[in-house]
């Protein structure tokens, strides 16, 4: 199933690139951003694993670390709304961003729990979910 769904995530980001190919030779300036995030309907308790493993990765270089699971820690910029959605989201948007300006081309899957939008999910001023154009 997982080659399936990541066929899928690259035909739709396939397809939100022609489009914004498409408005921008029509003379509109029009930037569309994605984002991956929780999957509604994942159970909070394989979203709360999720971010632990991928908190834990991200500790092999305590920079990734920081930037993607900081922001959720209580107190800090991105910790309300203090859901495991809300939490969940967050990281695997900032570790999906992160790994694809590495060019890891990374799909927007994590084993079916997630998911891509051009919606911004960002949850405050002060949280602001990174996109990618």
């Amino acid at each position: 199933m997982a080659p399936v769904t990541a066929r899928l995530n690259s035909m739709v980001v396939a397809a939100m690139l022609i489009l914004a190919s498409m408005v921008l030779l029509q003379g509109i300036v029009m930037q569309v951003l994605i984002w991956c995030v929780a999957k509604p309907g994942v159970s909070d308790e394989v979203l709360s694993r999720l971010v632990h493993a991928l908190c834990m990765e991200g500790e092999a270089d305590s920079q990734d670390l920081v930037s993607d699971c900081g922001p959720i820690v209580p107190g800090y910029r991105c910790y309300l709304p203090n859901t495991p959605y809300a939490h969940a989201s967050y990281v695997i948007n900032a570790s999906w961003q992160r790994r694809n300006s590495r060019g890891e081309r990374l799909p927007c899957d994590f084993e079916g729990r997630a998911m891509l939008t051009t919606h911004n999910p960002s949850t405050s001023p002060a949280c602001q979910y990174k996109g990618l154009p």
